[in-house]
């Protein structure tokens, strides 16, 4: 698996992007930064199947990462790579907002960084959920 890093002129674009789960609330990732975080995993490389999955878009194998991680006392690279995969998949699956926005209260973070962030994130999944109920009842009203 590659770490930090690649051959190629957007490597600082790249290692910035990996902070942003720590850093933004689901509210700054206007299209711009969701294609720059976009970028950046898919320059991630893995040969485990799960990592794969991740990196490719599945959303349930991110969560899956994201559940198997242990609870850091500092970030490291791992971490922030597990993390970055969440994120991407949390900008379009509740799931992965609501297991993103639990992660965040464990991570070793400032407290009130902590809240801001999870809250958001929380915030973000209910947006999604509504957001899928109202696309079903829309479809079941046209039928």
């Amino acid at each position: 698996m590659r770490r930090y890093g690649y051959a190629g002129s957007g490597d600082t674009e790249w290692h910035r992007a990996l902070s942003y789960w720590r850093k933004l609330p689901s509210e700054a990732f206007e299209v711009e930064l969701q294609d720059e975080v976009l970028c950046c995993v898919r320059e991630m490389g893995s040969t485990s199947a799960d990592w794969q999955a991740a990196i490719e878009g599945d959303a349930g194998a991110a969560v899956g990462l994201a559940l198997r991680l242990k609870t850091p006392s500092v970030i490291t690279p791992a971490t922030d790579m597990i993390m970055t995969l969440l994120l991407r998949s949390a900008f379009e699956d509740a799931g992965a907002a609501l297991v993103l926005s639990t992660r965040l209260e464990q991570m070793p973070l400032p407290a009130v960084e902590r809240a801001r962030l999870s809250a958001s994130w929380r915030l973000h999944n209910v947006y999604l959920a509504w957001r899928g109920r109202a696309a079903k009842s829309r479809a079941r009203r046209r039928k």
